[in-house]
């Protein structure tokens, strides 16, 4: 059987389903290569600099949660 523990944190868990969400709606939606270009130039410069823009997103719209 498959040993399947968890290996990724949970920023990282977060960024992977926002980035695979966005990519499936473009799908879906028929966006075109154009789209997956831009993502893909996004999450090669985050991978080459180190830093991503989502936990920031992600802290920022639990602000705005608390707020309410």
């Amino acid at each position: 059987m498959l040993n399947l523990t968890c290996n990724i944190d949970k920023t990282e868990r977060i960024n992977r389903v926002v980035i695979g969400a966005i990519m499936l709606l473009a799908a879906i939606l028929g966006a075109g290569v154009w789209f997956f270009t831009l993502v893909s130039l996004v999450l090669i410069v985050e991978g080459a600099i180190g830093w991503c823009g989502i936990p920031v997103i992600v802290e920022k719209i639990k602000g705005l949660l608390k707020k309410t």
